[in-house]
């Protein structure tokens, strides 16, 4: 009987604040349009088209020498945002997409230090059964500029990244030039370490032409020095067309 009682009393108190709301609005229903127009006040949404004839992640190719299409769409709000992307690769795993979702913030140092620090939580998709296809990384970047010069820093650490490989972490040091309004170019020399160990010594140059405001073309050279390794870790030309919304 005591039991009854009690829920009768919270029945009760729980309709009360059901109906509250609603008794306020003539129409019986609650109007939530303000709490929503407010929550999302701020908020600015971005995306990303990019097709190229190669890849590049950590200096070696995710298509194995073919071609991949990435999007992405970005949601932020002063120094923070969210994004989730999707791309075409070519794994070990036999998988040929995958997918992320990452959470980061962006700061700015005085006019010329810019930061960016994202977790991004990522899925091979298409892999064979029981493959291990999750997977989180820690992407940090540091960038400071001198006049048409800009140096770069970038970092990506996984407590324990897809298939076998269990702790990685990649590093790069860079440099970009402006040659023009529309012309630059830039290099960049990057080291992977891996356990189990299966290191490797990486490095870029390339040119990137501004199309327009939104719009790019990057034409750039990779290699290792373990093309031993696999055919992703040889040395390509890739070109790159990139397209910002």
């Amino acid at each position: 009987m005591t039991l009854l009682l009690q829920f009768g009393r919270g029945l009760a108190v729980a309709s009360a604040l059901v109906a509250a709301p609603a008794m306020a609005d003539p129409s019986g229903f609650a109007d939530w349009s303000d709490d929503w127009t407010e929550a999302l006040e701020g908020w600015k949404l971005g995306g990303q088209l990019s097709l190229s004839t190669d890849s590049a992640s950590k200096g070696i190719s995710e298509t194995q020498g073919n071609g991949q299409v990435s999007a992405a769409v970005t949601a932020s709000r002063d120094w923070a945002y969210v994004s989730a992307r999707l791309k075409t690769v070519r794994g070990s795993d036999g998988g040929d997409t995958q997918s992320a979702l990452a959470v980061g913030g962006r700061w700015a140092v005085g006019p010329d230090i810019h930061l960016n620090s994202q977790i991004i939580y990522k899925v091979n998709g298409g892999a064979r059964p029981g493959s291990d296809t999750h997977f989180v990384e820690w992407q940090s970047e540091a960038s400071r500029t001198f006049g048409r010069t800009t140096l770069k820093a970038l970092t990506i650490w996984s407590p324990d990244s897809s298939g076998s490989t269990q702790e990685a972490l990649y590093y790069e040091l860079g440099a970009a030039q402006k040659l023009s309004d529309r012309w630059s170019v830039s290099g960049g020399l990057g080291e992977r370490r891996t356990e189990p160990k299966r290191n490797y010594t990486a490095w870029n140059a390339g040119a990137t032409l501004a199309l327009n405001a939104k719009t790019s073309l990057d034409l750039r050279y990779y290699d290792t020095n373990r093309h031993e390794y696999s055919k992703a870790h040889g040395d390509r030309f890739v070109l790159a067309l990139q397209r910002r919304f």
